[in-house]
């Protein structure tokens, strides 16, 4: 069965409708004065962008405080935030007036703000997404989106923890990742200079678009040097100085209102990666964080730990690049990109909880290949930014809309029961991905499976627990953030082991690897 338009359609339209719903919900910094959170942020910088000349964006001045929400994201995010801030003044120029705009709290802005957040889910994010997901099944799976591609379909519209951070707490993470999404599909579809130009729009919206950067680069520098007949120097060469000619002139068109002076040059470099600010913001799921019970790393120097995380990321991610270079294959590609956003997740610096979101990206794309390992780590993501969607007010929209996707999973796998020809499912209950598992039909392959569903209902359990703990119980005088650093315990502990085990899958598995996806796949055409 293959998967219709009607299908598509249906699963945009319930994407839509559910973003809409949770932007009625509070946001970061809701009426709470005097910085209002990232909200405001965002709103600020249309504000700048829209009544300051373009070298006066990123520098301190009387008309821009650095202090007050000064830009720390690259050039396209600013160019974004003018477009927007166009609009806005359009629609009400006391939205962006320069210094009497701060706080706003009319809720016709609010409105405005929440729209422009969705407008990039329509027109980038989800097209993207299901791009990502039909050009995974072409590509490396082979034939068209089948009916039981719905699971991935949905999960990859509906995942909450995106919803929840872009439509609740309010950001754009849906350009970058947009973006970075379309660039993986074009490589993937062998449209390897257009890959590299969505790549580097992406990685100029967010500097976080460095944890893909390292595969990007390793599989585009393998694919200039490859050819039919074993390794091509001549070729490669011209190779590529064509990828390097769309990397450097895209960076150059985006950076030139600041390249004609290396002070403010330097200036938004400074600002796009803030040493100062520290090792990682509040109870983030990573390494530091964790460490920083036993070893207080913020009594040692920034510039100091800014080292130690770079070789310690370093360390983490170039194996898996390496390998990629050397390996190269469509399969090794995304498991490079979730395990380079894995690696510096973990280690590197100034992380903020929602970095996660990196991580997912990949996850999402590997969900027709790994149904129930990505489907699990992609939950433990979202679980991980409990303690920040608490203090934007968004839990119950957390439990809400991460019960109502586990829901709709549920359906489509009852639906999906329905065309199987062959071994119908015998128990399909809410959490069920045992049948997703990969298996080569041995005793060994039942055990680690059984392993693997067990540890998964362990892992939720846990997670009720703390959460209930976090709502419902008094932390110790002494330890006030006894529940949120458990949960980013916990949390880092599930991705720790989800480095090492994808890692394992990239390096010990071949090209011809099958998947559970892949399996059912062979046994439908037996029965054909």
């Amino acid at each position: 069965m293959t998967v219709s338009f009607l299908t598509i359609g249906t699963l945009f339209s319930v994407g839509i409708l559910l973003r809409a719903a949770i932007s009625l919900h509070s946001y970061s910094g809701e009426s709470k004065p005097p910085m209002f959170g990232d909200f405001e942020a965002q709103r600020h910088w249309q504000e700048i962008t829209v009544n300051l000349p373009i070298r006066d964006w990123y520098e301190n001045t009387t008309d821009n405080d650095l202090l007050y929400w000064g830009l720390d994201y690259p050039p396209l995010t600013a160019y974004h935030s003018l477009l927007v801030g166009k609009w806005a003044q359009f629609k009400d120029p006391a939205f962006v007036e320069l210094h009497e705009s701060r706080g706003i709290t009319d809720d016709r802005h609010k409105e405005f703000m929440r729209n422009t957040v969705l407008l990039l889910d329509i027109l980038l994010y989800i097209p993207a997404i299901l791009v990502g997901s039909y050009t995974v099944r072409k590509k490396i799976l082979g034939g068209n989106l089948m009916g039981s591609d719905v699971l991935s379909m949905v999960f990859a519209i509906l995942y909450p923890g995106q919803i929840l951070i872009d439509n609740g707490h309010f950001q754009y993470n849906n350009a970058s990742l947009g973006l970075a999404a379309f660039a993986i599909a074009a490589i993937l579809a062998e449209k390897h200079l257009l890959g590299a130009l969505m790549f580097v729009l992406a990685l100029n919206y967010k500097q976080m678009e460095l944890y893909h950067a390292l595969p990007f680069f390793f599989y585009l520098l393998q694919w200039c040097f490859r050819s039919s007949k074993g390794f091509d120097f001549v070729g490669g060469i011209w190779r590529l100085m064509k990828v390097g000619s769309v990397v450097v002139v895209a960076f150059v068109a985006i950076w030139s209102p600041w390249i004609g002076s290396v002070d403010s040059l330097m200036q938004v470099v400074h600002r796009v990666f803030p040493v100062a600010r520290g090792v990682f913001e509040d109870k983030v799921s990573n390494v530091w964080c964790v460490v920083n019970v036993f070893i207080k790393l913020r009594n040692y120097p920034n510039s100091f730990m800014a080292i130690v995380c770079l070789v310690c990321t370093l360390l983490a991610v170039l194996p898996s690049g390496i390998h990629l270079l050397f390996r190269p294959s469509k399969r090794n590609f995304l498991l490079a990109l979730l395990n380079s956003s894995l690696g510096f997740f973990l280690f590197s610096f100034q992380v903020h909880e929602k970095s996660i979101l990196l991580a997912a990206l990949p996850a999402l794309l590997l969900f027709q290949l790994y149904p129930m390992e990505c489907f699990w780590l992609l939950q433990i993501a979202t679980f991980s930014m409990i303690p920040l969607l608490h203090k934007d007010g968004l839990l119950l929209p957390f439990i809400a809309l991460t019960l109502l996707t586990l829901t709709l999973l549920k359906l489509s796998m009852s639906a999906l029961n329905n065309f199987k020809p062959i071994q119908k499912i015998s128990t399909i209950d809410l959490f069920n991905l045992g049948t997703f598992l990969q298996s080569d039909g041995s005793a060994k392959s039942h055990r680690i499976n059984r392993a693997l569903v067990i540890s998964f209902y362990g892992s939720l359990v846990g997670q009720m627990l703390l959460l209930f703990a976090f709502v419902f119980v008094q932390p110790p005088a002494q330890l006030p953030f006894l529940w949120p650093l458990l949960i980013s315990a916990c949390s880092c502990g599930h991705f720790v082991l989800f480095f090492i085990y994808f890692n394992y899958r990239q390096f010990f598995s071949n090209g011809n690897e099958k998947t559970a996806h892949d399996t059912r796949a062979i046994g439908k055409r037996k029965v054909k």
